[in-house]
């Protein structure tokens, strides 16, 4: 009996230094798990970012970059035209912006992220004004659909671009060129004026550089020495550019009044629905004037909101007074004392992260937002697209 439990204890002391010399030798890697850890590094919940740089591109246009504010976890890689959503709190309220990646995606060392100034708006005035080297804020991971397909969207590409819409453009571009893509690329470029031509000099500098890249400036408000395109970008202007609409694929990227606009002369020209892609719109300045609102609901309509949400490990309802002409999640943003925070992303009804469940009432949705067949036939809504027109009851338990 002696010898064997001898014999038991050899083999454990064996064991143990094999485990040791295998520890030495082999040390367990950071990503032990190859599969979980890919998920994670592709698709992150969230992102710490820390600002680098900031430099003026306009009066009214900042260039910020961040590097990963964590030094074991790097920046999701993108495709070029994506962007990321930016959280911040202003004055206790938590909300957040979407904002494409200017940077190229083939190196992840930092994100690049242009910020144009938007007249009575929230949160792109406190980035301008307020955010300075060293600060931390946290991100989405990289979304968005505004990305080349080499697939469905062939090898001859018209890029529309409005003002600060240029951005997505500039990452493609730079994508573009840097792995010499033998892809033939006609930007028109629409501005204010020659101030506001963002990007101009790395602009001039890819025209000079790759033949395949051919950009056209069109200025609504030109100064008296501009003698380039004026006015607005039609369908004569761009078949002055492309010749024929034929085997081509057309990224379009600006505000809402762009999109109308540009809409109907994608329909003068015949280009076929599937061979366009829009960046998400963005919420309206007035969703009264929008197709489709209730003609006899009005800015002065109040609408009462009762939200069942989980608060102290309880279930609890409170109810809320808010106006039926802004979208459901900026209400919710604002109510600092319930803590409330929804995911969410592009702020458009296009990532769905904000996915809520409607219990009851009935709600207005932007008529170019698709909502998931599923998810209509659970009752579950955008609230980032969503306006209330009756009295409304929300279940946040699930988030």
């Amino acid at each position: 009996m002696e010898k064997e439990i001898m014999n038991d204890v050899k083999k454990y002391q064996k064991l143990e230094k094999l485990k040791k010399w295998r520890d030495e030798v082999e040390p367990i890697p950071y990503y032990f798990d190859g599969l979980e850890n890919l998920c994670e590094r592709i698709h992150p919940e969230k992102q710490l970012l820390q600002i680098t740089d900031i430099q003026e591109l306009s009066k009214d246009t900042k260039l910020f970059r961040f590097v990963s504010a964590r030094y074991d976890k790097p920046l999701a890689p993108f495709r070029a035209g994506q962007y990321i959503g930016l959280n911040v709190e202003i004055n206790g309220v938590r909300t957040s912006r979407p904002f494409s990646l200017v940077s190229s995606p083939n190196q992840l060392a930092y994100y690049e992220l242009g910020v144009k100034r938007k007249e009575g708006g929230f949160v792109s005035i406190y980035l301008l004004d307020t955010l300075k080297v060293g600060d931390i804020l946290e991100a989405t991971e990289p979304l968005g659909e505004l990305y080349y397909n080499r697939v469905f969207h062939g090898k001859d590409l018209v890029f529309i671009a409005g003002g600060s819409g240029i951005t997505p453009f500039i990452s493609l571009l730079r994508d573009i060129s840097q792995r010499n893509l033998g892809l033939n690329i006609w930007l028109l470029f629409g501005c204010l004026s020659e101030d506001h031509i963002l990007f101009k000099d790395e602009l001039e500098d890819l025209v000079t550089r790759r033949s395949n890249i051919r950009v056209q400036y069109i200025l609504s408000e030109p100064g008296p020495n501009w003698d380039g395109a004026c006015g607005f970008i039609t369908k004569d202007k761009i078949l002055d550019q492309i010749k024929l609409v034929e085997n081509k694929f057309f990224y379009i990227v600006g505000n809402r009044a762009m999109y109308s606009f540009i809409k109907e002369q994608m329909k003068e020209l015949g280009v076929p629905p599937h061979r366009i892609i829009y960046e998400s719109y963005g919420v309206p300045d007035d969703v009264t004037g929008i197709t489709g609102w209730p003609k006899d609901i009005t800015s002065s309509n109040a609408i009462k909101i009762t939200i069942e949400l989980i608060q102290q490990g309880k279930c609890i309802k409170k109810v809320i007074e808010a106006p039926c002409v802004e979208p459901l999640l900026n209400t919710l943003e604002r109510e600092k004392e319930l803590g409330i925070s929804i995911n969410n992303g592009c702020r458009s009804g296009a990532c769905a992260l904000c996915r809520t469940k409607l219990v009851s009432g009935k709600i207005f949705t932007l008529p170019e937002v698709t909502i998931r067949e599923i998810d209509q036939d659970y009752g579950y809504i955008h609230p980032c697209v969503s306006y209330p027109l009756t009295d409304i009851h929300i279940d946040l338990t699930l988030i």
